[in-house]
């Protein structure tokens, strides 16, 4: 009789302890880590697990999946490149936390337990805009359209170090969008502005004369081109007529 008491209270307490685990034992992933606070001081969990007890410990999740930034920089908002001209620009940034124990433990104090990617666009998009803004301007217009690798990978670089404060690291940075800004979007009593306007009059003023004289020598070579016809034309006609008297006579 001893024996099946004892077997009771094994399988009972073998089942409070599978409950007690399923609910205070908390598991990390691949895709989510886990950090907790109170009792014992902060726990970082990468891989495993830990037990997070009611009134005791606080738990936070990091999700540790590749987040992608959209950033679009259009109209006012615009870059200004080295030649004081605004561009268009949208960028792509994907962005994870750093796989290690600081890295988690300063992300999971960034956007807390929801880590989404709205979030942190939120709160990184000044840092990104920063970096976009000072890699632009040691870049004209046309430089920045011809080097659009070398100028994402400066971009990286100067985020590197910085998003690095905040337990992230940037994978890559991708453009997806660089074109003029619009004459209709900029106002023309801002400086910046002003300076960027005068010099797209100038760029087009240029482009038209060049256009023009295009144009007409295009134009000139085209009745040359005709009256050289005509000419030939009149003189096999000539040859031809002195050819048929001469044959006459």
């Amino acid at each position: 009789m001893a024996w099946f008491v004892a077997i009771v209270l094994l399988v009972v307490a073998t089942i409070l302890i599978i409950l007690f685990l399923s609910r205070y034992y908390r598991k990390a992933t691949r895709e989510i880590s886990v950090v907790r606070t109170g009792q014992g001081g902060q726990k970082v969990v990468l891989d495993g697990g830990c037990l997070a007890l009611p009134f005791l410990h606080k738990v936070a999740e990091v999700n540790m999946r590749t987040s992608k930034l959209d950033i679009e920089r259009v109209g006012p908002k615009s870059i200004i490149t080295k030649d004081r001209l605004r561009v268009d620009v949208g960028a792509e940034f994907y962005v994870r936390v750093q796989a290690s124990i600081e890295g988690v433990a300063t992300a999971a104090q960034l956007a807390g337990k929801s880590f989404r990617a709205a979030d942190l666009e939120d709160i990184l998009e000044g840092k990104l805009v920063d970096a976009m803004l000072s890699v632009a301007a040691r870049y004209t217009m046309d430089e920045l359209q011809d080097n659009r690798a070398a100028y994402a990978k400066e971009v990286s670089d100067m985020l590197g170090e910085n998003l690095a404060q905040n337990g992230l690291m940037l994978e890559s940075m991708s453009l997806t969008r660089i074109d003029q800004t619009p004459f209709h979007a900029l106002d023309e009593n801002n400086a910046f502005n002003a300076l960027g306007m005068r010099r797209l009059a100038e760029i087009i003023a240029v482009n038209k004369k060049e256009r023009a004289v295009i144009e007409a020598d295009a134009d000139v070579s085209v009745r040359q081109s005709q009256l050289d016809a005509t000419k030939r034309k009149l003189t096999i006609t000539r040859e031809e007529e002195e050819a048929m008297i001469t044959q006459q006579r």
